[in-house]
């Protein structure tokens, strides 16, 4: 009988030990002792804020196959419509414009290299020109606004005459596509 009850009391020690643990949880589950418990406004509002945050690294990714697309349509159509496939082209329009303002260009010096890109060359100009200051500050915004692409990298001032007549040192330059892109 002296088993019988000390087992009885090992079962009911066993018992008690897991009655308390089982309190202990229910006042874990019930008090906000845990972070998330603690603050649930908080947690949200933090939430919210790493999803906006998210969301605005995001946003301009969306549809960008479209955007792709475009940019490559745009692309082609900028590689066709304003860049040159020869030098006699460059020739050309620098012609025009200087007839068409007036102009005189004395001397032009011409430097092809192979541009980063993969379908064009760069063509750096040096040119001399000669005419009233009116005339070649038209003609300087007309190639800045022509069709055809150019960039000018520098003007240099080398003299004038007594008839009134300024001369530059004009350089610029341009790209030229491949033929095989023409």
């Amino acid at each position: 009988m002296a088993d019988v009850s000390r087992a009885r009391r090992k079962i009911a020690s066993g018992i008690a030990v897991l009655a308390l643990i089982d309190l202990g949880a229910i006042i874990y589950l019930a008090l906000p002792l845990r972070a998330g418990a603690a603050r649930p406004a908080q947690v949200q509002q933090q939430a919210e804020r790493e999803y906006q945050q998210l969301s605005r690294k995001t946003v301009p990714l969306r549809g960008i196959d479209q955007k792709l697309s475009e940019a490559q349509k745009q692309d082609a159509a900028f590689m066709q419509n304003r860049l040159p496939s020869r030098y006699s082209d460059v020739l050309e329009e620098l012609g025009k414009l200087a007839n068409a303002n007036h102009i005189n260009i004395t001397a032009v010096t011409y430097k092809d290299d192979p541009a980063k890109l993969p379908e064009v060359d760069t063509l750096e100009m040096h040119a001399g020109l000669a005419g009233p200051y009116v005339d070649l500050v038209r003609f300087i915004n007309a190639i800045e606004r022509d069709k055809m692409f150019f960039i000018i990298d520098s003007i240099g001032f080398t003299g004038e005459n007594q008839g009134g007549e300024v001369r530059l040192d004009l350089k610029l330059e341009t790209y030229l596509r491949n033929q095989s892109t023409s």
